[in-house]
């Protein structure tokens, strides 16, 4: 079947549809089904709202609507439902048994906005007695399953994944991770994990996302929800992989596509200084920390270096060491190397501290 066999290019059939089943219903329990559902209007009431208009408990108005599904979907799906529960099948079996709601609709209807349509569409599949929703909460965006079973299995597979990250406390892209994850024998969907669970997963998930480098962490995390200059300049300089000059560093989080605001030249130099992310290495260039790169001026990392060496450097090995962390010219090393305050050149060409 296709949508186009199901005339879902408008509201009018599942609209005939909807009316058909709830013909039978006391006009009472009609209105708290279309209530709850959004039926009429799209917006979904609450049970306390709906009870306010009736003077009956929340928990009443629970008990009507369980009482009232159960009835409509006793003696198994009618012709009417088993059309729209076949198709939904389809495409959630084409995902791996789970899809995001908003997905779903997509694929009937090509619309994921609030509907009478979509929401018409909810009220039938929940009378089918396999297919299962899963409603919006802290850790979900609301999505469907076949059934109970792979329901179960995919939501095991999330809570591996989730451990999964924390554990790492790293990013990684969707590869990597979905072989990090096979690995863990986070077996998944009746034992059988592949990239489409995974792919389901992250546009499920309200803790586990992307970025927008395509990598795959909690949503907690700056890498994946930078929230500031200071978290977007780190991460397109860890893409880049070399120091860049602040004003470079903004242009590049101007192209990268992060949603707000464009990023001010000058700002970006004024929060990175202030940021133990961040080494400035040399005029106006800036280097990840992480990258073995420390603070402070040339003359600071000369004697960092000769205070930690058990023997004195030979001036070529400072030159050397002091340039990989330092973006400076060999004139401004040797200028340094000429305080006789601080450093000890010895015949042989090598350097030492001068004891205080």
């Amino acid at each position: 079947m296709s949508k186009n066999n199901l005339n879902l290019s408008g509201q009018s059939a599942i609209t005939k549809t909807v009316a058909s089943l709830t013909k039978s219903l006391s006009e009472r329990n009609r209105d708290i089904i279309s209530r709850r559902f959004g039926l009429k209007n799209a917006k979904k009431e609450t049970l306390e709202s709906i009870g306010k208009s009736y003077g009956i408990t929340r928990e009443r108005v629970r008990q009507i609507e369980e009482f009232t599904l159960a009835q409509l979907s006793k003696g198994g799906p009618s012709v009417e439902v088993e059309k729209y529960a076949t198709l939904a099948r389809n495409f959630l079996n084409e995902n791996g048994g789970i899809m995001r709601e908003r997905d779903l609709f997509k694929a009937f209807s090509g619309s994921d906005s609030e509907s009478v349509l979509n929401s018409s569409l909810v009220f039938v599949l929940t009378l089918d007695r396999d297919l299962t929703r899963f409603n919006d909460n802290d850790n979900f965006h609301s999505f469907w399953a076949t059934d109970k079973v792979t329901l179960d299995n995919f939501k095991n597979m999330a809570s591996v994944c989730s451990n999964l990250l924390e554990k790492s406390g790293k990013v990684s892209l969707e590869d990597q991770f979905y072989n990090l994850v096979k690995k863990n024998n986070a077996s998944g969907l009746n034992g059988d994990l592949n990239q489409k669970h995974l792919t389901t997963y992250l546009a499920i998930s309200k803790n586990v996302g992307k970025n927008i480098f395509n990598e795959v962490g909690l949503v907690s995390w700056p890498e994946i929800r930078p929230k500031g200059v200071r978290d977007k300049a780190y991460l397109v300089l860890k893409k880049e992989n070399n120091p860049k000059h602040f004003s470079e560093i903004a242009k590049l989080i101007n192209l990268a596509g992060f949603q707000g605001k464009k990023a001010n030249v000058q700002t970006v130099h004024n929060e990175l200084i202030k940021d133990d992310r961040f080494v400035l290495v040399g005029r106006g260039m800036y280097a990840l920390s992480e990258w073995g790169y420390k603070s402070g001026t040339v003359k600071d990392v000369l004697v960092d270096l000769l205070k930690n060496s058990s023997k004195p450097i030979h001036r070529t090995a400072l030159l050397t060491k002091v340039m990989n962390a330092r973006m400076v010219k060999e004139n401004t090393i040797l200028l340094n190397l000429q305080d006789s305050k601080t450093f000890i050149k010895n015949e042989d060409g090598t350097y030492e501290l001068k004891e205080a």
